[in-house]
């Protein structure tokens, strides 16, 4: 998922932009891990709006889980 828009209020589903890229084939000694379940979290709220936090916000288009 990524952040598609900063959301005023509570994000509605137009702030989120769901994506599928391709994952080459692991190569020697790597490995493949599949994503069965994806959390959002309270917390993650603040890491949406633009300014000072305890952490860098995410950026537009930046991967938020």
């Amino acid at each position: 998922m990524r952040l598609a828009a900063r959301p005023v209020g509570t994000p509605q589903p137009d702030v989120w932009q769901h994506t599928e890229e391709q994952v080459p084939e692991p190569g020697e000694g790597e490995l493949l891990v599949g994503v069965s379940h994806l959390s959002l979290d309270p917390a993650m709220r603040g890491w949406m709006n633009e300014g000072r936090s305890y952490i860098e916000p995410v950026g537009i288009g930046e991967d938020v889980v």
